[in-house]
């Protein structure tokens, strides 16, 4: 009989994915064990930098090298497709917490180059800890071995309950892992007693019951066949979740080390202008606050804004509550194709959405955190608070009403200029005298390209652009006539407007010389307009960058050795475990500061599908690596601040065109604090001064 259900199972199975996707999730309640090191004695694998290795009746015992980067192989031909976690278990035999690093490979048949998915944890003094590597396939699978899924959850970045995608491999072809130790000043010892893979990454109930499995999105906006600590249950338990926060926000009001600004007021006082500024005093770059005290911008993006838009379209029956658009309670919390379930929430936990009291709690949170900045797209009512309710803030300026590609903006057109000068003028009325307001991000993660492509993207664009005619006017004024264009090109045109409208890309690389050229002088307009636009509307606060991409396609060393001309501080967001190997991007060495305008670590075991571009093992690897993200960027003279992103969870469901539905909170989709994440974030947070004044 038993055989009978698991074939059946396995049946299903396949006509959802095909014959290469077999989860045979009865088979393995535990998971599927890869290595049980107490008892298995036929182990591939080999080291570098080990000492000793010794089977013993708890597994394998590890002995490291004193001084030396150690890691340990292991060789495999495996199918982990099925799975969100390869785990191991480790006890730390040594007196002290140590760093361990785990990476797992495979391979991709659609392409040579792939990527391993790494991970990095922490294990206490004698502690035995399961740290989870997260398994994220490739790209290129999603519509082939994934191909049911992404059709019955579009718009998801993450389907239920874990699969989501990054540059990889695929997980059918795993060929290895390893664990690595770093280099210590005294022997490290561990003892490896399992790897596993575990945590289903299809969910069960989906495979058992497809039509059954919707809806799978509870009234509170959560993921309904998971249970985790803190999920909402019933209406009163977010009203004795404001009690428990009241608590720990008394206990825990903010650091010592701050001023009113959150600047450093144990520390010297430089001259103070009313306004902030940016300095280098003995070879660090900081932050000067109004006051004169040194400030390192410790932030959050969409600080104080709990709003959870939810795009429903064709995708209604994702939901087990959905009210009528027409109810007369419910109508409020739609917006054109969205269902805004944050404001569900704040009315059934604080009983208004009223921006403002939630805005002076959101501030109460950010200094009990450690947090002294509201970064990116965080509530503009800041403006409005009296002194004592605020905290230093910033402001996010779009200019892409008129562009050359679908992210880069129109600059040699007259109407970006006024668009820029206008948009920076009106947000100017509440804030250029306000001492808590620091400055501008404007724009976010444009697609810059490389001068080559970027000529190429901007004929491809279905749009004429002024930057455009300019690019033709500055070739025939360089190459006076179509003939020796042809010559250079090795083409035929019978015209410039022949030129304009069938040159393919192959034709616009041979114009290389000229593109940098170009290039440069659409780099220099973009940065200089707006440069000069806040220092004639908001005289004294900061230009704060334009926010860029993690992609070295779009950060590249010409549009950041000009940014450095005219921003006050550079801006990037960056999603990697720590900064210690980051550079600027530059031919030359480019003394200014820099900020990190977005980082994040996020995990699959609160309800989410999709970790983020940043992956930890779980809540409380997140908060290990918060902690280690910020020691990284205090550790490097020109960085003066770092912001997570973001305040709260993206939907469950999947926002914006992406689908993004990650656990980037430091709250959750319900307005739940994760408590874990925020302890690591006060034990750095209400220290930054002193560690990096630190001699």
């Amino acid at each position: 009989m038993e055989k009978l259900i698991i074939l059946l199972y396995l049946l299903i199975l396949k006509s959802f994915f095909g014959q290469s996707l077999n989860c045979d999730y009865p088979k393995y309640p535990d998971g599927q064990v890869i290595y049980d090191l107490k008892s298995d004695d036929d182990i591939n694998y080999k080291s570098v930098g080990i000492k000793s290795i010794v089977k013993t009746k708890e597994g394998m015992k590890i002995t490291t090298e004193k001084g030396t980067n150690s890691k340990i192989i292991f060789s495999c031909n495996l199918d982990l497709s099925c799975w969100s976690y390869l785990a191991f278990t480790l006890e730390n035999n040594s007196n002290s917490k140590l760093r361990v690093n785990t990476s797992v490979f495979g391979e991709n048949k659609n392409r040579k180059w792939t990527k391993p998915l790494n991970g990095i944890y922490w294990i206490k003094e004698n502690e035995i800890l399961e740290v989870n590597n997260l398994l994220l396939p490739d790209y290129s699978t999603r519509k082939t071995l994934y191909k049911q899924l992404h059709k019955d959850f579009p718009n998801m970045r993450g389907f239920p309950e874990g699969i989501s995608f990054v540059n990889s491999f695929d997980l059918r072809s795993v060929t290895g892992f390893d664990i690595e130790f770093p280099t210590s000043e005294f022997e490290q010892i561990f003892t490896l007693k399992k790897v596993r893979a575990h945590k289903p990454s299809i969910s069960p109930t989906y495979i058992s019951d497809k039509e059954g499995f919707f809806p799978f999105i509870d009234q509170y906006g959560q993921y309904k066949y998971l249970d985790w600590r803190g999920k909402i249950k019933n209406d009163n338990q977010l009203k004795t979740q404001i009690l428990i926060e009241d608590k720990d926000l008394l206990s825990n009001p903010s650091s010592k080390e701050w001023n009113k600004y959150g600047g450093f007021l144990k520390g010297p006082r430089h001259q103070g202008t009313g306004h902030f500024r940016v300095e280098k005093i003995e070879g660090k770059w900081w932050f000067l606050d109004p006051d004169g005290y040194l400030f390192w911008s410790n932030g959050v993006n969409s600080a104080g804004r709990f709003e959870i838009p939810t795009p429903i379209k064709n995708r209604e029956h994702f939901f087990e509550f959905l009210p009528s658009r027409d109810d007369s309670i419910y109508r409020k919390y739609y917006k054109r194709n969205e269902f805004y379930f944050g404001y569900l929430i704040l009315d059934k936990k604080y009983g208004s959405t009223v921006q403002k009291p939630y805005l002076k709690r959101s501030i109460l949170r950010m200094k009990s955190w450690g947090l002294n900045t509201m970064g990116g797209w965080s509530s503009k009512e800041v403006s409005d608070l009296v002194e004592n309710e605020k905290i230093p803030y910033t402001l996010s300026i779009g200019t892409m009403r008129y562009k050359v590609n679908d992210k880069l903006p129109d600059v040699f057109s007259d109407k970006w200029f006024r668009l820029v000068n206008n948009s920076i003028k009106n947000h100017s009325q509440k804030v250029k005298n306000d001492p808590f307001f620091v400055g501008f991000f404007v724009d976010n993660e444009m697609k810059w390209f490389k001068p080559n492509n970027f000529v190429v993207e901007m004929f491809k664009y279905e749009s004429e652009s002024v930057t455009k005619n300019k690019y033709i006017s500055y070739l025939r004024s360089e190459l006076n006539d179509i003939y020796n264009l042809n010559k250079l090109c090795g083409s035929d045109f019978s015209s410039w407007e022949q030129f304009e409208n069938m040159a393919t890309s192959n034709i616009l690389f041979k114009l290389h010389k000229f593109n940098i050229d170009f290039y440069k002088k659409f780099c220099d307009t973009y940065f200089r307009v707006i440069k000069n636009a806040i220092d004639t509307h908001t005289p004294n606060k900061l230009y704060l960058g334009c926010r860029w991409h993690v992609h070295k396609e779009h950060r590249n060393k010409f549009n950041v050795e000009i940014a450095a001309k005219y921003v006050d501080v550079l801006s990037f967001n960056q999603y990697v475990d720590e900064l210690d190997d980051f550079t600027i991007p530059s031919n030359k060495k480019i003394d200014k500061p820099f900020l990190i305008s977005e980082f994040n670590f996020g995990s699959l075991d609160h309800g989410k599908f999709y970790p983020g571009l940043g992956q930890a093992s779980n809540q409380r690897n997140r908060g290990e690596k918060y902690e280690n993200f910020i020691r990284s960027a205090l550790k490097s003279n020109n960085c003066v601040g770092a912001h997570w992103f973001m305040w709260a969870n993206s939907t469950t469901a999947g926002r914006g065109y992406e689908g993004e539905n990650a656990n980037c909170g430091i709250i959750s989709e319900t307005e739940t604090p994760y408590y874990e994440l925020i302890k690591f974030m006060r034990k750095i947070n209400y220290n930054i001064y002193s560690y990096r004044t630190k001699k």
